[in-house]
């Protein structure tokens, strides 16, 4: 089996989070916390280059670490995705940004999460009722890729958000902070 990947904005994006989310002491622990080999590469992590999922996933658990309640965890993961879909739609995804609407956006979502995460899961889209201010996602095959489903919800609102989207809001199934990474998630996002 192959090591599974994932380019280096999502580790980026990761530390940026926890620098500008949580209080200065709650972000050292956070970083002295990551393992040796993660702590060695954050400052020379490449946006584009791709690194091993288990940095990601490290990233991952110290966000939801730090929150006892479901729902916090929730809001914080899914603020992280919205935050690097920010980044991206104003710094690589900008040119394309620019040509998008909703539908071909919901078209694209699936070949954007393969570009990130190569092989590791699929994400599939449903567009019938994009025209109706409503998507329709489901995220399967991550193989203990925990906590990516709630991350993912928040990097596709933050898509949606970047394209003039508002009053966004989300639904999902399949994910809880006791089962960080199901089999399998299903999404909604609706928006006017």
């Amino acid at each position: 089996m192959t090591e599974q990947l994932v380019r280096g904005h999502w580790l980026t994006g990761g530390v940026k989070f926890l620098q500008t989310r949580y209080p200065p002491e709650t972000n050292e622990r956070l970083l002295g916390a990551l393992p040796k080999g993660l702590r060695a590469l954050v400052l020379d992590i490449q946006p584009v280059q791709l690194y091993p999922r288990t940095h990601h996933v490290d990233l991952l658990n110290a966000i939801a670490s730090v929150h006892r309640d479901e729902a916090s965890a929730y809001d914080s993961l899914s603020a992280y995705g919205e935050l690097v879909a920010s980044d991206a739609s104003k710094g690589t995804l900008k040119p394309l940004m620019g040509i998008l609407n909703l539908r071909l956006l919901a078209r694209k979502l699936p070949d954007l999460w393969r570009n990130d995460h190569q092989d590791d899961g699929t994400l599939d889209v449903d567009i019938a009722q994009v025209d109706d201010a409503c998507l329709g996602l489901k995220l399967t095959g991550l193989n203990d890729y925990a906590h990516i489903g709630v991350v993912t919800l928040g990097w596709v609102k933050g898509l949606v958000s970047a394209l003039g989207a508002r009053n966004i809001v989300l639904k999902q199934t399949g994910w809880s902070l006791g089962q960080g990474a199901p089999d399998e998630l299903t999404f909604e996002v609706r928006w006017s």
